[in-house]
């Protein structure tokens, strides 16, 4: 058999175009066999972030008569001839006799504050007294003292002398936000109940809770009572201011 020798320079011909086609062999190979590789993972994983901003909300419903909740309705604290005292908690709260239940709900996390004011007007001219329907008036618990409506203090001959008929209010021991209430009403005793003057200004917060409320909701009760001093001549006649409750979240 004849052989062909070939020359120096096809030889380094052959041999380039030998390794010109390698290389793009090889990257031929990369492209289709990357992906392949990538794909044939046994697994994989992402995460994704499911978020909802829920705010806060807040609902008061207050009963007066024991007959259920309703906004106007009205507390006949029990009368008296002459003079006299509708009297103390004393651990005997009553919705419709002499207290009205505030329940509050609301979902804020910080809790709410419940607040009262005499409703402007609903006194007469003296907003925050009592009056009839003669515009007779009762005075506010404590009136001619200046820390008369968020002082609270002791009910006796001292705070309501003989020649002296008022009016005012206090929170049950037994309420919801008596514990964490920014006013220190003491406990529902006639040894140490504290009452004072429902404000006429701006709105004080009586009662307190730091934190959402049951599903339920949370009962407030407030108590209110009159004295009317043996000494004293009030006229005849019925009676009454309107007290507004606000409840704010925190």
């Amino acid at each position: 058999m004849e052989h062909v020798f070939l020359s120096p320079e096809r030889r380094i011909r052959v041999l380039s175009t030998a390794i010109a086609a390698a290389v793009a062999l090889y990257a031929v190979v990369a492209i289709v066999a990357e992906p392949i590789r990538a794909l044939g993972a046994s697994s994989d994983s992402e995460t994704a972030v499911v978020q909802i901003a829920i705010s806060s909300g807040i609902g008061i419903n207050c009963d007066a008569d024991a007959g259920g909740a309703g906004s106007g309705e009205t507390l006949a604290l029990t009368g008296f001839s002459d003079s006299g005292d509708t009297g103390e908690l004393n651990s005997s709260v009553t919705v419709g006799t002499n207290a009205v239940r505030c329940n509050v709900r609301t979902n804020n996390s910080a809790g709410y504050d419940l607040a009262w004011k005499a409703t402007s007007g609903s006194g007469g001219a003296s907003t925050g007294y009592m009056i009839n329907q003669f515009e007779d008036t009762l005075t506010p618990f404590r009136y001619t003292q200046s820390d008369g409506t968020t002082a609270p203090t002791a009910w006796n001959a001292t705070s309501v002398p003989s020649t002296v008929a008022a009016w005012g209010g206090r929170l049950a021991d037994s309420s919801a936000g008596y514990a964490n209430s920014p006013i220190t009403w003491g406990a529902d005793a006639s040894s140490n109940e504290k009452w004072m003057g429902v404000a006429s200004g701006s709105t004080v917060t009586i009662a307190r809770e730091n934190a959402e409320t049951v599903d339920a909701g949370s009962n407030n009760d407030i108590g209110f009572r009159v004295a009317v001093g043996g000494d004293k001549i009030q006229p005849s006649g019925t009676y009454q201011t309107t007290v507004t409750f606000t409840a704010t979240v925190q």
